[in-house]
């Protein structure tokens, strides 16, 4: 065999080897529950209740439960604590992805929107 025949085997052997890996890695998260399956759909939330989407739309995953901040910023303290339940609406529905806030503009319907951002305003106190 070639030196240029060799060098595409150990190409073509990385690619099979890493694909397989990739392959593996994927599919194992999938089922220990560690990250979400390709191919498979989240159903979207139904409920109208500020707190139940808060929770459904996996909001409190990264704000806290009480608007606190865990992974995410905090919504009853710091800069976003001052956002209006209009503005709460916009950055639901547009996210911040490359910082880990996914868009949920097709995700949710107006009413759920308005039911989260009010949810989250009457957790800094506003009514």
């Amino acid at each position: 065999m070639s030196e240029h025949g060799s060098a595409k085997a150990w190409v073509l052997a990385f690619v099979l080897t890493a694909g397989v890996g990739l392959g593996a890695f994927i599919g194992i998260g999938c089922w220990v529950g560690a990250n979400t399956c390709p191919g498979s759909a989240t159903p979207r939330p139904t409920s109208t209740d500020g707190r139940t989407l808060y929770v459904e739309a996996t909001c409190a995953g990264c704000h806290g439960i009480n608007g606190q901040g865990d992974r995410g910023p905090s919504l009853v303290s710091g800069p976003l604590a001052g956002l209006s339940a209009d503005e709460l609406i916009a950055k639901i529905k547009k996210g911040k992805p490359l910082a880990g806030m996914p868009r949920f503009r097709d995700k949710l319907s107006e009413d759920q929107f308005a039911a989260i951002a009010q949810y989250i305003v009457t957790l800094r106190g506003g009514s």
